[in-house]
């Protein structure tokens, strides 16, 4: 947190009492520390300027001026004794959040008298070094910190510095007393969710995740029965993401507290008065972890694990009992965890993620199969077993611990289906404690809403990579790309599906896309590729028009570097229909021939097998269904309904594109 002038609070306090002038520019402020005698820190090189302002504005010790890129000391520290303003900068303090936000540790520390576990304070640690410097927190001996009586209570000194710190602990006090709190979590099952409820947030899954309604009801009754849940599906099509969202808004309160809440914004003073806002406790926080061949009952459950300890220059091996995954977040359901020892009573807490509240923490394990799954469960067999007072064995010191698993506590694995062959490693019995859900792509009617998903996606990863200037104010549009489109998500609107619009200026570009879009519809006749799949290709092909190619080079080779690869498992007829739609998407009789030819030319069993593979994507039959007996009564009409037709492709049958294709098909043993 604090990385300029050293871990803690004096030297920062000590600089600021030496900036008596009207404004500093960052730069100023680094020749005013350097010229100090004595220095105020140890220091081998002047820090980064900018970096020191970050740090004094952390610490509330500075005040932005204008024009910007100026600073001064906050009038109301001027003639501050360094204890008031180490009191001052350890109460009001900031804790950058990663995600551009801060944090006030003092809205959460436990200063209450009591004795608390070091897991308890905010930071642990390290605040808590800084609250003791400060003359705030001290230790009973045993490992637990207390605050001292008169830690919240106003200075009694009268200057302006003591005055301001009295502001502020009016308003802290304010903002304890009169804020409402959500009720305790309590050790009881997963809530079932009122009709009306459950229907609106359902929907709101569906604004962000093209998921289907059924889908999402099915993952919703496994949860609720007790079960733990594997979703399964082709890569790309949202399973972690769904696997984070669902049961964070399902579960979230279904009315807001009013609450105050006291300014985080270091560009403002923190004796500014608190505002009030809605405040919702989310559902349950997803933990996710990628699941290696490398894991074991140790890396999931716990075990005596080797670490090396460093002391005085020497190294020495000592062996340590280690919480695995599945414990550590277990037990983080648990007030007082600090990750070693298993918290005596048990008592459910909330868990705090930054400024978010959840009833809980559950565990995501994505690609579920890539680890020996069985020799890493196995012992948890009877734990996931559902019975009603299951419990996890959790090792320390003097043995297993049986530690009660949350009766709304669940598992959420991930598992690509094409590696589905992989489910022979996974025994029956452990099959038996998950419920498998497929996640399948849109469907062709929700085509519109994933095109305008996949080009915002594309062009928010380009900005987030700097390829490409950001063109808009909000994170859900719109997104202006000078010159080429603009794609915006109308207001107002409540709809069950995102719902976009795409305003083309450039019309190659426009072409460029809705030709991705052809062959993209086209492969997924054969590979369910995901939603993902599609925003890589569009990512390359603008990526590719930015950095000087054209529109057909870069949709060409964007095709063949981000597409091709996944469809090396496709067979041969497969493949060879995929090359001629390249060449004859332009030319509907010729391409209904080609296929004709190519699927006639196949041995009976895979004539039906292809034929049926196209009758499944067909949608719209009705009352012309594709005839799986007989080839030669493949129709126009039919194929039309499955591939886009009538108008040319930008991508040829001698392109790269199509080169890597017909390398497939000549590979031996395919």
């Amino acid at each position: 947190m604090l990385r300029t002038l050293g871990p803690t609070l004096k030297p920062y306090v000590r600089l600021a009492a030496l900036l008596d002038s009207p404004r500093y520019t960052p730069s100023q402020i680094v020749e005013r520390l350097m010229r100090v005698s004595p220095p105020v820190a140890n220091l081998a090189t002047p820090p980064d300027p900018q970096a020191l302002v970050d740090d004094l504005l952390c610490l509330r010790l500075l005040q932005p001026l204008k024009p910007r890129g100026f600073y001064r000391r906050w009038p109301y520290l001027d003639g501050a004794i360094e204890s008031q303003m180490l009191r001052y900068v350890a109460l009001t303090l900031l804790v950058p959040l990663g995600n551009g936000g801060y944090e006030l540790p003092i809205l959460r520390a436990p200063l209450d008298g009591a004795p608390h576990p070091v897991a308890a304070w905010p930071y642990q640690e390290q605040l808590l070094a800084w609250y003791e410097e400060a003359g705030l927190v001290r230790t009973d001996g045993s490992g637990s910190w207390y605050a001292l009586p008169d830690a919240l209570n106003p200075p009694l000194a009268d200057t302006d510095c003591a005055r301001a710190l009295d502001k502020f602990l009016a308003h802290l006090k304010r903002v304890r007393v009169t804020s409402a709190t959500p009720p305790p979590i309590d050790m009881g099952s997963l809530p079932v969710l009122p009709r009306a409820l459950l229907e609106a947030r359902i929907a709101e899954i569906q604004r962000e995740l093209l998921i289907d309604r059924g889908t999402i009801l099915r993952i919703y009754r496994a949860l609720i029965a007790g079960h733990h849940v594997m979703l399964t599906g082709p890569p790309g099509t949202g399973k972690t993401h769904l696997a984070r969202l669902l049961p964070r808004l399902l579960w979230r309160d279904e009315k807001p507290l009013r609450q105050l809440t006291m300014g985080s914004d270091p560009q403002f003073a923190p004796i500014e008065p608190p505002t009030e806002r809605s405040v919702y406790r989310d559902g349950y926080l997803a933990e996710v972890v990628t699941a290696t061949e490398e894991w074991g009952v140790r890396h999931v459950i716990g075990g005596i694990t080797p670490q090396v300890i460093r002391e005085d220059g020497r190294s020495m091996l000592v062996y340590q009992v280690r919480h695995g995954i599945l414990t550590r977040t277990l037990l983080s359901n648990y007030a007082g965890y600090d990750g070693v020892t298993i918290p005596t009573p048990l008592r459910r807490q909330e868990v705090v993620d930054g400024d978010t509240r959840y009833r809980g923490r559950w565990l995501v394990i994505d690609e579920f199969t890539r680890a020996p799954i069985d020799a890493a469960f196995g012992p948890l067999l009877t734990t996931l077993g559902g019975q009603h007072d299951a419990r996890l064995p959790v090792p320390t010191d003097d043995g297993d611990v049986q530690v009660p698993m949350p009766k709304d506590f669940r598992i959420i694995g991930t598992l690509n289906s094409f590696d589905r062959h992989f489910l022979n490693q996974i025994s029956e019995a452990m099959k038996r404690r998950f419920t498998f859900i497929d996640i399948l792509p849109p469907r062709r009617q929700h085509a519109e809403a994933e095109r305008g998903a996949v080009v915002m996606r594309a062009l928010q990863r380009l900005q987030e990579q700097r390829v490409l200037e950001p063109g808009g104010d909000r994170p859900e549009g719109p997104i202006m790309w000078r010159g080429i489109l603009i794609v915006s998500r109308p207001e107002g609107l409540v709809t069950t599906e995102p719902e976009y619009r795409l305003a083309w200026s450039d019309p190659a570009a426009e072409q460029a896309f809705n030709c991705l879009w052809r062959i993209f519809s086209a492969i997924r006749v054969y590979r369910q590729l995901g939603t993902a799949q599609a925003e890589a290709v569009c990512r390359a092909l603008f990526s590719g028009y930015i950095i000087g190619m054209d529109w057909t080079e870069a949709l060409d080779s964007s095709l063949a570097d981000t597409l091709a690869d996944q469809l090396q498992v496709l067979t041969r007829d497969e493949l060879r229909i995929m090359l001629a739609y390249l060449d004859y998407a332009g030319d509907p009789e010729q391409f209904v021939e080609q296929v004709r030819r190519i699927v006639n030319g196949l041995p009976a069993v895979r004539q039906t097998a292809h034929l049926v593979q196209l009758r499944s994507v067909d949608d719209r039959s009705g009352s012309d269904p594709i005839d799986v007996a007989h080839v030669d009564r493949l129709t126009l009409s039919q194929l039309e309904r499955i591939f886009a037709l009538r108008d040319p492709l930008l991508v040829s049958g001698q392109g790269l594109f199509a080169q890597r294709l017909q390398a497939f098909v000549t590979e031996r043993g395919l």
